[in-house]
């Protein structure tokens, strides 16, 4: 009886305090809503790099402090990143921007919305606040009374599916939401009807606890992070596209734009990996599609599960799922990675056809990723929050509709202003790599711009004013170089900021950006290969001369060898022209790599130090066109004066035009061999390539 007694007596506690911890977070909530107003920056001056305005041909404002260019000292970093001009002529040459503000959607306004962080509701002796199916007050008023039908769309078995839930009917309007994404069905009394797919949050108390949980053992900052970002996006071409976004970020927010963010591999998946892991997909475990030996992501060191363990409610999703970042080539994610995950949504919405495929009825696509993070931070006012959501509709395949999304990222932007949703968030505005693909990478800025992308960040005002240091820091890293991995190293120092000892880097080739980066940083350093660095001096050489015929003919022989275990798909491929060549100029520090297998893509690593400069090597870069299919490729390598031969490696070569379908025969089986491999049922139908880009890389 006593130990019965006992048990009870712990289960009511347990009931209890579970109880309570659900109340306060409810009580503090609505007591926040009531007295917090919205923040007012209007009157405070940003510290603002001159150059920040300068380049985008912008004028300075009142409130803006310009630090000038002696502030900087720059005159002694060892990589300086090249002078690059938006109003460059020979660019805008091969630039068609659309001159619509935004793509065009259904006129007749969504009947259906999601509201977040308003409701309230009573559940186990306590107050929480819920996630609401609403209808508008337009559409009842329009159509009379509206039944609906709500059907959940919820992840399968893996990454690769999703599906529709039991249908839920009537769904009537104020009602909890009871997943995150939905299908909806309506009908008025007047006959009208209504479909359409909608994101929102559902509510979960566990993740409402999960700070209360982990509160005793916090030592880092308790900041939200949220980054937004964008595919195939250059600076230069952020600043052309989106100038009021831009504008805003500069002058209204005070952001910090890290100039010298130089790419470290070839594609999004080798921005993302190092942003999210901290390691490049060679060190890794294996997962790549095709491969006997591959398993799922799961088991990589992603950031979000250190931010999950600090307490953190965490979110991630990107559209255009069907080239995944972590899916296309690799196995993707056996369980959701995070705990508010967009892949199953994406999967589902992304299958059906639709004559608006921007739009998910009379809102944008672009548009329902910033409400969908405004559900979630409208969800989770008082957690720790990391959110990363990824857009390429605009911009993969062509950076002409890029100016589509400068006024609702501006809209955006004000909105998490005004509501004082930055006041204690980490903003991080951030692109994978510029255009890969266009008729602009095939110029001397393009390709610069390739390796140059957009980071901007924004520090809440309360730690800009309580760490004056760290600010005076990250202004100085905005003109040197720079990396994803930096600032995966900015978040491991974000989760130990109030640790007893002193932060210190977790590898060599990266560092806090809250840390000054050395003046003597070199590419070497940063885990940059020299084909991916922006700071080396080439110069150009006569596409005639015998040493650069030799360089084309063994990249061809190189290409055949790399997708020689499929020759029977992959047509045999010739040269059949040199577009460019160049040498590298000086005595510059690069890369060295130890234990390297050249014809499989991961086997090399980084060898420890600067390279040594002999004259014995000469490194090269060539652009060359192949027969059949005219594929694209820049090449560099290093040449053995001794032995007379070239080191050629998959990792410092690119594709840099479009192959659409033509390596669909391995797309499935090798996806790795897709930018090189022309299928040899394409040499006899010539006319299957497509329009559409179906690499994520």
């Amino acid at each position: 009886m006593r130990r019965r007694y006992r048990v009870c007596c712990k289960r009511s506690v347990r009931i209890s305090c579970m109880t309570f911890c659900i109340a306060t977070i409810a009580f503090i909530s609505i007591y926040s809503h009531i007295t917090l107003l919205p923040s007012d920056e209007s009157t405070k001056a940003f510290v603002v790099d001159e150059n920040d305005l300068e380049d985008a041909k912008m004028n300075p404002t009142s409130n803006l402090h310009l630090l000038r260019e002696d502030y900087f000292n720059a005159t002694q970093l060892t990589c300086r990143y090249p002078t690059l001009k938006i109003d460059n002529p020979d660019i805008w040459k091969h630039l068609h921007p659309v001159q619509k503000s935004q793509p065009d959607c259904e006129k007749q306004k969504n009947w259906v919305y999601v509201e977040n962080g308003t409701g309230v509701t009573y559940y186990l002796l306590a107050y929480y606040f819920d996630s609401t199916f609403r209808l508008s007050k337009e559409a009842l008023e329009k159509h009379g009374p509206i039944e609906c039908a709500y059907y959940p769309i919820l992840r399968s078995k893996d990454d690769f599916s999703a599906m529709e839930g039991a249908r839920l009917f009537p769904f009537v309007d104020k009602t909890a939401l009871i997943s995150d994404f939905f299908r909806v069905d309506c009908h008025g009394k007047n006959g009208s009807s209504y479909s359409n797919l909608h994101m929102g949050i559902k509510f979960d108390p566990l993740l409402h606890l999960r700070s209360i949980r982990n509160s005793m053992v916090n030592i880092h900052l308790e900041y939200n992070i949220l980054m937004f970002g964008f595919d195939s996006v250059s600076r230069m071409t952020f600043m052309r596209f989106l100038p009021k976004s831009y504008s805003f970020l500069i002058k209204e927010l005070g952001a910090v734009v890290m100039k010298g963010y130089n790419i470290v591999g070839d594609g999004t998946r080798a921005a993302l990996l190092p942003l999210l892991t901290g390691k490049t997909q060679r060190e890794l475990p294996e997962a790549r599609r095709g491969h006997a030996d591959a398993e799922t992501v799961d088991q990589f060191p992603w950031i979000w599960n250190q931010f999950k363990d600090s307490g953190y409610v965490t979110q991630w999703a990107e559209d255009m799922q069907f080239v995944g970042t972590f899916q296309y080539r690799l196995k993707g994610f056996r369980d959701p990675p995070v705990d508010h995950y967009g892949r199953p949504f994406y999967l589902f919405a992304e299958s059906k056809k639709t004559s608006k495929p921007f739009c998910f009825g009379s809102i944008t696509r672009f548009q329902a990723m910033f409400d969908w993070i405004r559900n979630f931070f409208d969800m989770y006012p008082h957690q720790p929050k990391f959110s990363y959501l990824f857009h390429a509709d605009y911009s993969h395949n062509s950076n002409d509709r890029i100016p589509y999304a400068d006024n609702e990222l501006l809209g955006f932007l004000q909105m998490i202003k005004a509501h004082g949703y930055l006041d204690r968030t980490m903003l991080i505005i951030i692109t994978d790599h510029g255009s890969r693909y266009s008729s602009l990478r095939n110029t001397y800025q393009g390709k610069l711009e390739e390796r140059l992308p957009f980071m901007a960040i924004r520090m809440p005002l309360q730690f800009q004013a309580q760490y004056p240091m760290i600010m005076r820091n990250l202004r100085f890293n905005s003109r040197r170089l720079t990396t994803m991995f930096d600032l995966h190293e900015t978040f491991e120092h974000l989760l130990k900021f109030h640790s007893l000892v002193p932060y210190r880097s977790q590898s060599n080739r990266s560092f806090s950006l809250f840390e000054l980066v050395p003046e003597n940083r070199t590419c070497a350093n940063a885990g940059i290969q020299h084909h991916w660095c922006a700071c080396l001096n080439w110069h150009d050489l006569s596409i005639n001369q015998p040493i650069i015929q030799q360089f084309s003919r063994v990249v061809v022989d190189f290409l055949n060898e790399f997708v020689s275990d499929h020759k029977r798909d992959c047509a045999t491929l010739a040269v059949l022209r040199v577009n460019k060549a160049s040498q590298l100029k000086g005595s510059g520090d690069l890369l060295k790599f130890v234990n390297s297998n050249n014809k499989r893509v991961g086997t090399s690593r980084f060898g420890k130090g600067p390279f040594q400069w002999s004259n014995n090597t000469k490194f090269y870069q060539i652009q060359l066109e192949t027969t059949p299919g005219q594929g694209q490729f820049e090449v560099t390598a290093e040449y053995d004066l001794i032995k007379k031969t070239f080191d050629i490696r998959k990792q410092h070569l690119s594709r840099i035009n479009k192959y659409g379908e033509t390596s669909a025969c391995v797309a499935s089986k090798r996806p790795e061999f897709q930018d090189i491999c022309y299928c040899s049922n394409s040499v006899f139908h010539k006319n299957t390539t497509s329009n559409i880009v179906v690499t994520a890389e």
